[in-house]
């Protein structure tokens, strides 16, 4: 074996990489994966368009890299989670996902725990049904597709469909059904669901894939999938996990004395754990990781990259006939223009929380926008405001985390898409107030962690040399003038956070909201 051929699907776009069995990328290709809106809070995408662009995306990376198809011994595969498809017995989808931002399962939650079936189910499991979870997607299956729910074989999160398809075999692990919230977690390793749990969730456990090891292959690939990937039929497709392990391999978390921060579509900050823990008053909790005896800290803070989408596309650049079509460069345009504005952005203040506040906030009702806008208020202004709003809610994020954690920071290691702007990377170092290296390969950080836990997993790599085996693009040192603009702005962003939060709950709670 030469090659990994690296598998990360995203929440809004897929990116497949080649590896090589010292670690180092070879070459990469990637495609945007559009959303689908649904009356009611829903939204989709299609699984099947995943399929196709993988394959499209893999042939690519293969082509561009100095490897052939007989060269790729492993098929790695990590993505996004708490989205669901429902599969047939072979792998095949039978309808869209749900995925994790659709808020239709708040409604026909099965599963709504009192305080003390809350709190057992936090302690067995490490966290608590709340709707926006697979739980409250089965049941969106189950009340308003019943024929889809009749028909399953089973539910799965994203990186099992994508491992059925290529092996011919539906399975999961404790890891990746960690949004099911049916496994007791108290021990590290199982391969049964909890009966109790099972019991308080309403699951049909005939509807959930079979459970296998942590860290164990899921099997080898089938024929059509190796010609599909542009792979050997000797290719053996590994552990596929939640994205969240693999962020933490890709910037080096691999131990609690290290922290990683992934920019993407959202913003997440990782590490992993030797125990179980938990800090749900701000959102956190820890998840059994493939990593043997470990647990990764689920620090989800929200909205990360997908912010300066929004704004480069829908006020910038929107396509509504109001204003100039976007140019090729349109990111670049309005990174450059951010960077002419002061720390602080003439005091404009960016709200990320677009779907809702995560860690540490957890107010899953607020939402985002720009306060405190004058009568000269520019764009410029705004999209300084976009760059550090998402680096001020991490920010925030980081003290909690790191009491969880029980480490302090000297530095924080960034990686996922917005890495790739030294502007961005400057910021979060002046929020945090502690050095932010930005790492190279920022755009496949979680395709390269995918890899190098296969490469661990199969001990062609050591887990302890994976930190030494991650490039540098960049060491932000944080500007003490900023550190203390950022300081006082973050106060009061927290503060208005807090204060609006009942307004949010009013203004979005499920009767008010439109179909």
């Amino acid at each position: 074996m030469r090659g990994v051929l690296a598998i990360d699907l995203g929440t809004t776009g897929i990116k497949v990489a080649v590896i090589d069995d010292a670690g180092r990328v070879l070459s990469s290709a990637g495609e945007v994966l559009p959303m689908i809106g649904v009356a009611g809070g829903g939204v989709e995408q299609d699984p099947n368009g995943w399929w196709e662009a993988l394959g499209r995306c893999a042939r690519s990376a293969i082509e561009t890299s100095p490897f052939s198809a007989a060269d790729i011994g492993l098929v790695a595969v990590t993505a996004q989670y708490t989205s669901t498809v429902a599969v047939a017995a072979d792998g095949m989808p039978l309808a869209n996902t749900i995925m994790w931002m659709d808020q239709r399962g708040r409604r026909h939650n099965p599963a709504i725990p009192t305080a003390e079936q809350a709190a057992r189910w936090i302690d067995v499991h490490g966290m608590a049904p709340s709707g926006n979870d697979d739980i409250g997607h089965v049941a969106v299956f189950r009340a308003e597709m019943p024929d889809v729910y009749e028909a399953a074989a089973a539910f799965v999160e994203p990186m099992d469909y994508l491992a059925a398809r290529l092996t011919g075999t539906v399975t999961a692990t404790q890891n990746t059904m960690f949004p099911m919230l049916s496994v007791d977690n108290r021990t590290w390793g199982l391969t049964e669901y909890s009966e109790e749990l099972l019991a308080m969730s309403g699951l049909d456990p005939a509807k959930l894939p079979r459970l296998v090891p942590l860290g164990s292959p899921r099997g080898q690939i089938t024929a059509a999938a190796a010609v599909h990937l542009g792979v050997s039929l000797r290719a053996t497709v590994t552990g596929a996990t939640i994205d969240s392990v693999t962020s933490a391999m890709g910037t080096g978390a691999v131990s609690s004395n290290s922290c990683g921060l992934i920019v993407g579509t959202t913003s997440v900050m990782v590490t992993h754990l030797d125990s179980k823990r938990h800090d749900m008053a701000h959102g956190l909790t820890s998840a059994p990781s493939p990593l043997p005896d470990r647990y990764f800290l689920v620090a989800e803070n929200g909205i990360g990259g997908k912010a300066l989408d929004v704004f480069v596309n829908n006020v910038v650049y929107p396509d509504d006939g109001l204003g100039a079509s976007a140019p090729p460069d349109a990111y670049q345009r309005v990174l450059a223009a951010a960077g002419g504005a002061p720390a602080g952005a003439r005091g404009v203040m960016f709200l990320p929380w677009l779907v809702g506040s995560m860690a540490p906030g957890f107010q899953r009702r607020m939402r985002g926008g720009f306060v405190n806008l004058t009568l000269d208020t520019s764009r410029v202004d705004m999209a300084r405001a976009v760059l550090e709003g998402v680096a001020m809610n991490a920010a925030w994020l980081l003290p909690h985390f790191s009491a969880l954690a029980e480490e302090t920071y000297s530095e924080v290691r960034l990686g996922g898409g917005g890495a790739a702007s030294p502007l961005w990377g400057q910021i979060f170092a002046d929020c945090f107030g502690v050095p932010v290296r930005r790492l190279a390969n920022s755009r496949t950080t979680n395709a390269h962690g995918a890899a190098l836990l296969a490469l661990v997993e199969h001990g062609i790599v050591a887990l302890d040399d994976v930190p030494a085996m991650l490039t540098t693009e960049q060491l932000h040192e944080p500007d003490a003038a900023n550190t203390s603009t950022y300081q006082r702005t973050l106060e009061s962003f927290i503060d208005f956070h807090d204060r609006v939060a009942p307004f949010y709950d009013a203004l979005n709670a499920p009767e008010k909201r439109r179909p």
